[in-house]
């Protein structure tokens, strides 16, 4: 019996595959767009995707078509709120409320200036010969006398725009000045522009009406000012934490900007978008404990509900958060807070605390997840097809598919810094070759400062060839292209596309287990160290773990290409690293793909 429609065979697997119509895929999708249809549009391409797919988890018919059935039903929505979308324009990316600020600020701004210049005045007096300085204690008459006339002069203007419901330049100048100062940049199309010019339009015109009475006489109260900060809200203060600054500034890595944006987007939908000043940690205990009840995996169909509305659902049924997630969430706003405080943005409220720091206490026990790799487990792993077949499957990349686990467990790095390496990362100096893992290239980021290395290339990554694949790549493109085809920038989500295979295979193959995953071979690399009696200082210097205190950075040398060492020469570095071996261990032959 044949599958039924949108579910197909992939590998060992059974996934959801649903073609978009011709009028939608690949075409520019309006922004900009709702989170909660994210699954049909790829942020990078500011595309509709020409496909939608997912896995299905399962190699059993009957249960991957029961898993079918709501997808292609949320599929289906998904087409029509895109035709929608590119009929009706974008939504709006303004809050009603912070619109209403930007307006009732304006209005306030022109009734400041209005007793401004009428407490002082200018000393004008254009039939008398004095020439002593004005005083000034309000206006003279002559001042008056032109004043009134600029009032008349705005008193049209403003007339005009609000008969027409069309603000002129200097209306549009004005708004723009306003959203700036918040560190707002809709979308030109964004229809929150037009509710903004509207309410531009009528703040002027009732700010002239006031400066009118105001000249014959009556008092008109300026309202006073917000206080600093108080417009702006979590989701302003997060973009601004993601956009980091000028173009020099350091800015957060793209998967921490898009968990962080995800993180924001859960604590608006229980709460609101808050101005910064009125979080509180009630606020943050209560969103720290709906995320903790929302569970680590759910259909797809639970998982774009907004929080309150997923939390009334039975979640019974599946598997709980980790707190150590919970307190991720925690920090993520956290820091986003920190950042407006080192901004200034609290400076009006005195006593100010970070309302996040309310995360769970996490048992010693729990906090790390992660198990090292067996050798019967490496066994199974390289007698698997990419090293026994010379299998080389299109998620897995090509040559990375063979090279990075074997470069993890003899250098014990991180799946990221691997995978945006470059042809020049791989160099060598009076013969010793290393890996040289910086930040220095086009979308190339550590997780701290620490993690800038030189690790010299173990003696089996040599003999299996690893070299000669370096050396083809160098013939072929520039020492600044990645080492391995397909990873050119972003590699942010092709690392993550690449890792998700990776468990994929793991679990066929080798173990199907949790605390097993690429970041195991990092522990596994760790332990071996260990049981070679290597110190740890030297195994810290390998992976680009901190620790030690201020000693450890004491030593330090430029070495000829001008890299600062780590404190030990590459020669001795060598020599340890060579230690580093697996009893039992059975390698594959040399790579001749390479």
């Amino acid at each position: 019996m044949g599958l039924m429609k949108y579910v197909q065979r992939r590998a060992n697997r059974l996934e959801f595959r649903f073609p978009l119509p011709d009028d939608i895929a690949g075409r520019p999708y309006p922004n900009p767009w709702p989170d909660a249809a994210a699954w049909i549009v790829n942020a990078k391409t500011g595309r509709f995707k020409t496909e939608l797919i997912k896995s299905l988890s399962t190699n059993d018919r009957r249960a991957a078509e029961r898993a079918a059935l709501p997808l292609i039903e949320q599929a289906h929505r998904m087409v029509d709120l895109a035709r929608k979308a590119m009929t009706d324009g974008p939504p709006s990316g303004l809050t009603n409320q912070l619109i209403d600020e930007l307006v009732a600020e304006r209005q306030r701004q022109i009734l400041a200036a209005d007793e401004h210049t009428r407490a002082l005045g200018a000393g004008l007096d254009l039939f008398s010969e004095r020439d002593d300085q004005h005083d000034g204690m309000g206006m003279t008459t002559d001042d008056m006398a032109i004043y009134r006339r600029v009032i008349t002069y705005l008193d049209d203007v403003t007339r005009d725009e609000a008969a027409t419901m069309r603000g002129g330049e200097a209306l549009n100048l004005a708004i723009n000045a306003a959203v700036s100062a918040r560190g707002i940049v809709p979308h030109p199309n964004d229809p929150a522009w037009r509710k903004l010019e509207l309410g531009f339009i009528r703040a002027q015109r009732q700010a002239v009406n006031a400066i009118k009475a105001r000249l014959d006489g009556e008092i008109i109260n300026t309202p006073p000012r917000a206080k600093p900060g108080a417009g702006d809200t979590l989701t302003v203060a997060a973009r601004r934490w993601a956009e980091g600054g000028g173009r020099a500034a350091k800015r957060p890595r793209e998967n921490s900007a898009a968990e962080a944006t995800r993180a924001v987007q859960r604590f608006v939908e229980l709460h609101g978008d808050l101005e910064l000043g009125s979080i509180t940690k009630a606020h943050a205990r209560a969103y720290r404990d709906a995320i903790a009840r929302v569970p680590k995996r759910i259909p797809h169909r639970l998982a774009r509900m907004r929080l309150p509305e997923l939390l009334k659902q039975d979640l019974k049924g599946y598997e709980p958060r980790n707190a150590q997630t919970v307190n991720k969430y925690l920090n993520l706003v956290s820091g986003i807070l920190a950042k407006a405080e080192k901004d200034g943005y609290f400076e009006h409220l005195g006593q100010w605390s970070n309302p996040f720091r309310v995360g769970f206490d996490i048992s010693n026990m729990e906090r790390d997840t992660y198990e090292p790799f067996s050798v019967d487990e490496l066994n199974a792993l390289f007698a698997s097809p990419v090293y026994k077949m010379g299998s080389r499957p299109k998620a897995g990349q090509g040559e990375a598919a063979f090279w990075l686990p074997f470069l993890a467990i003899f250098t014990g790095a991180r799946r990221t810094e691997l995978l945006q390496l470059k042809v020049g990362d791989i160099r060598s100096t009076n013969g010793l070759w290393f890996i040289d893992f910086n930040d220095e290239g086009a979308d190339q980021n550590l997780k701290n400062l620490s993690s800038a290395r030189s690790v010299p290339i173990h003696a089996a990554i040599q003999r299996a060839g690893f070299l000669d694949y370096v050396t083809g790549r160098a013939e072929a493109i520039a020492p600044g292209m990645p080492l391995w085809p397909g990873f050119e920038p972003p590699v942010g989500p092709k690392a993550k596309a690449w890792t998700k295979w990776f468990g994929r295979y793991l679990s066929t193959y080798v173990v199907d287990n949790r605390s097993k995953t690429f970041h195991s071979f990092r522990h596994t690399f760790k332990r071996a160290c260990r049981e070679a009696g290597i110190s740890e200082e030297i195994h810290h210097a390998f992976t680009g773990h901190s620790g030690g205190g201020v000693g450890r950075s004491y030593g330090r040398v430029r070495r000829s290409d001008g890299i600062l060492d780590r404190g030990v020469s590459l020669e001795r570095l060598k020599q340890e690293i060579d230690r580093v071996e697996y009893v039992g261990l059975k390698l594959p032959a040399k790579n001749s793909r390479s």
